[in-house]
């Protein structure tokens, strides 16, 4: 199994409860920062403590793993994640939900590999390509 993993700066939290709302989310499960031992040696301040260290969900049947880094993001480059869903209904009802703040990539639509698909960067920064 291979479990794709995003890393958001400092909005990891917001973005699993967005995508709680546009896919069919379950087995979550989210550690902040500040529920580290103390002697892994991982950041702690104020600024730090309430960040997600490590996150999993279940969207669909397929784990994705979510944390926020310290590090350097480029919104777009973290990853991008092909979600095949169970119809054209549910291709439409996710590309309405993701393109809210987001990016249009592809519009949804029949493709010649899929009865539907679209792509989409969201909100935060992820594009997701989705289809039936």
């Amino acid at each position: 199994m291979i479990a794709p993993a995003i890393h958001f700066k400092d909005n990891c939290l917001q973005a699993i409860e967005f995508y709680e709302k546009v896919f069919d989310v379950s087995d979550k499960q989210i550690f902040f920062r500040s529920e580290a031992p103390d002697n892994l040696g991982i950041s702690k301040s104020e600024k730090t403590k309430n960040l997600v260290m490590h996150s999993c969900i279940n969207i669909c049947g397929n784990y994705i793993n979510m944390s926020d880094t310290l590090g350097e993001v480029i919104s777009g480059n973290q990853v991008i994640l092909n979600v095949y869903m169970s119809s054209d209904e549910d291709v439409i009802n996710a590309y309405q939900k993701l393109k809210e703040g987001g990016e249009i990539i592809v519009k949804a639509g029949p493709q010649i590999f899929s009865p539907m698909y679209a792509s989409v960067k969201d909100r935060f920064g992820v594009q997701w390509q989705i289809m039936s």
